[in-house]
């Protein structure tokens, strides 16, 4: 089936990692309990922290944000639950934003959908990165963004 295709009035311009932490969180020899690919995420804490920032020149008119997020598995005893692999990873984007978004919507947009953009290339690094380590590749769940713009 064939699609049609335009651009998004939402445009990822740069992204760049700002801290990569990856490592095994468990022995090898738990592999069998361990193992990422069939890994089931729930009762793991996964922590998520996201600023907004909009250029200096551009406060009256916004259309080029600054969009940081760290997205983190402590794996500390406390948490529940641990995951194959503890990790800390922080991204920060450029994100500019169409004229034809209202200037009062756009902070709102960039935090949902910027997040968004930002914990797909997060996943898709996490997911490279453990493709070969000994626990397996480990696909981050999809995730939802609670309050973050709207309420849930």
């Amino acid at each position: 089936m064939s699609v049609q295709l335009e651009m998004s009035p939402l445009q990822l311009k740069e992204l760049l990692y700002k801290k990569v932490l990856i490592e095994s969180a468990v022995d090898l020899s738990e592999v069998e309990v361990y193992w990422a690919p069939t890994f089931d995420f729930e009762g793991v804490k996964l922590v998520a922290d996201l600023a907004v920032g909009v250029a200096k020149d551009q406060q009256d008119d916004p259309r080029s944000f600054m969009v940081e997020m760290t997205v983190a598995i402590p794996n500390d005893p406390e948490d529940g639950k641990r995951a194959p692999y503890t990790l800390d990873i922080q991204a920060q984007a450029w994100i500019e934003v169409a004229d034809g978004i209202p200037k009062d919507k756009r902070r709102e947009i960039v935090e949902v959908n910027g997040a968004s953009l930002i914990l797909g290339a997060i996943r898709e690094l996490v997911l490279q990165v453990t493709g070969r380590s000994g626990l397996g590749p480990m696909l981050l769940p999809t995730l939802r963004f609670l309050g973050v713009g709207s309420d849930p």
